[in-house]
């Protein structure tokens, strides 16, 4: 009886202890693949083979246009791949896109969150304080920042602002008539960006900033928004090199040391360099979207009556509808809105330099709508190949690459594939933007398929359905601020190439030295405006282009004097009462 007992009572522990291992295993095993950051496979789509750990990730880092584009021609408009521990979708195709965003657009109306973009930057000052409206999750805080919104970036609303509009513009002629009387090829980054993030903001706020906080906006935001590419930094995508990474900065000195024996060092010098960019980035944007906050409630305190986007918000809300925190969010969001617009130009402008025959074509349209008159920029629409100019840059160039990722807000069913709630779904706008069953010659710049009736394809008219390209989004999530980015790009473009003509040319040291921003300098364009190979980045989200040279011939130089001298007061709203503004200091 009594070994009987004990062996009962052996046997017993034995499991006990077996149970208590397997468990541990299981747990360490659990906590590994967790560290390891193994990407699920829950959706069922083909897709390519990637690697232990780090799936495909560092087969987009070689360069997302190229790298999907290679994995459409095998896997077709909707495929999966895994970057570290995220489980992917890809969208490929304006029909796939059709699909997704717009027939099931409240399934895939979020945002997928990133540790540098969301961590590092957005929350760098504050755990509590907001990311930008466009990269959060969906939520009903979402859907109330819209609504309020709405009115504010409607096309119909756009003209209460043209004061502010025309006054950019003058600058911006003024610009290039300096530019041109160097005789020597300038980049004309600074003059677009300047001009569309000068714009942006005094519309948002209601004032006109001075040369040296406009600059300080468009470098910091075009620099932030280099913070949201996609496969870049690995510790956003694999846990484990995370979880080493706070390691390292808990025991710095020994971890270092190692680290220095095996070479890695300048890899974790890298990391701790670009989160101390980030903030620094957060830190100066926060900085000045509070100040502007500031100074605008006590305007409207004081009883201004300017118009401006959120100062007309302000008056039409109750008193605590938005949170110091909400008024910031918009804030952040709207003042970089005229970011992209600059850099699409930029792109377009030195493409445009490089063909004359395009600049004579816009030209005598021009002409033959205003004949000898200055063209009114405010007049937006009027020159149907400028508008087409726009349009075709937008699809052409695709700045904003692979869009704004999408995370999937519910369980979707796509061609009988369940994509689960939470996945990072990706639009490649570049590849939708050539796909061959939505644009006929989809490689070649070709203003002409969006002229007499064309929507896309030079060999068919159609209807104006859907959006032209994917370069502001689609669906739920779409670019509030279309109307403005099309008008902006029209205002733009109908001064410049009535007074200008364009002809490319090398940069001298001198213009070197004055390239914006600085990250554009470390290479020259070539004459074809490559989208891919002339890019400052393959792996940025938003593709800025690299330095151009442009040398600018004034058309008629008397009739450019007497505009800048006089002839601008012609402008629409010319005289609206802004306070901070007078005609006297315009050029200034």
């Amino acid at each position: 009886m009594q070994t009987s007992s004990f062996v009962t009572t052996l046997f017993s522990t034995t499991h006990i202890v077996v149970l208590l291992s397997a468990s541990c295993l299981l747990l360490c095993l659990y906590a590994l693949k967790n560290a390891l950051g193994l990407a699920p496979r829950r959706v069922k789509l083909r897709g390519p083979s990637g690697f232990p750990l780090v799936g495909n990730l560092f087969q987009m880092r070689a360069g997302h246009a190229r790298s999907l584009a290679e994995w459409t021609k095998v896997y077709g408009g909707m495929f999966r791949y895994g970057l570290g521990e995220r489980e992917a979708v890809i969208i490929n195709t304006y029909a796939d896109m059709n699909k997704t965003l717009i027939q099931q657009g409240a399934a895939f109306q979020s945002r997928p969150e990133f540790k540098l973009w969301h961590g590092a930057f957005s929350k760098a000052l504050d755990p509590d304080a907001p990311a930008t409206m466009g990269t959060s999750k969906f939520s009903e805080q979402i859907n109330k920042y819209r609504r309020l919104l709405t009115a504010q970036t409607s096309a119909a609303k756009l003209p209460s602002f043209n004061h502010f509009l025309a006054r950019r513009y003058v600058r911006l002629v003024g610009l290039l008539d300096q530019s041109a009387s160097t005789g020597v090829a300038q980049d004309l980054g600074f003059h677009f960006w300047t001009t569309t993030v000068g714009i942006s903001a005094e519309m948002l706020f209601g004032q006109r900033f001075d040369e040296e906080i406009i600059r300080l906006i468009a470098d910091v935001n075009i620099q932030a928004f280099r913070q949201r590419t996609l496969a870049t930094p690995i510790h956003d995508y694999i846990p484990l090199v995370a979880i080493g990474e706070q390691l390292a900065i808990a025991c710095a000195s020994p971890i270092r040391t190692i680290l220095r024996h095996l070479r890695l060092s300048k890899w974790l010098d890298s990391i701790h360099e670009a989160e101390k960019h980030a903030k620094q980035l957060r830190d100066a944007e926060v900085g000045y979207c509070k100040k502007f906050l500031e100074d605008l409630h006590e305007r409207l305190d004081a009883g201004d009556s300017t118009p401006s986007q959120l100062g007309d918000l302000l008056r039409t809300i109750d008193d605590g509808t938005l949170t110091p925190n909400e008024e910031l969010c918009l804030a952040t969001t709207l003042v970089t809105s005229g970011m992209s617009t600059g850099t699409g130009l930029t792109w377009l402008v030195s493409y445009l330099a490089a063909h004359p025959e395009m600049q004579e074509k816009a030209f005598r349209a021009i002409q033959k709508v205003y004949g000898a008159e200055v063209p009114d920029p405010l007049d937006t629409d009027r020159v149907e190949y400028v508008k087409a100019l726009g349009l075709e840059a937008g699809r052409y160039f695709a700045t904003v690459r692979l869009g704004f990722p999408r995370e999937t807000y519910d369980d979707a069913v796509v061609d009988g594939v369940l994509v689960p709630k939470g996945v990072l779904v990706v639009y490649n706008s570049y590849q939708i933007n050539r796909d061959p069953q939505r644009y006929d010659l989809p490689e070649e710049f070709v203003p002409e398929r969006w002229m007499d009736g064309h929507y896309g394809r030079t060999d068919v008219k159609q209807p104006k359905i859907g959006v032209p390209h994917l370069n502001h989004g689609a669906g739920r999530r779409v670019c509030m601020g279309v109307p403005n980015v099309n008008k902006v790009v029209y205002g733009n473009l109908v001064l410049l190439l009535h007074f200008f003509k364009l002809e490319r040319a090398p940069l001298n040291s001198a213009a070197r030295e004055a390239v914006f921003p600085r990250l554009r300098a470390v290479g020259e364009a070539s004459l074809e405006m490559h989208p891919i190979d002339d890019q400052v980045s393959v792996c940025d989200s938003q593709a800025v282009p690299l330095a151009a040279g442009v040398k600018l011939t004034v058309r008629d130089p008397n009739a450019l004097s007497r505009w800048l001298a006089e002839g601008y007061r012609e402008l629409d709203q010319w005289n609206c009462p802004n306070p901070t503004t007078t005609p006297g200091n315009l050029r200034k």
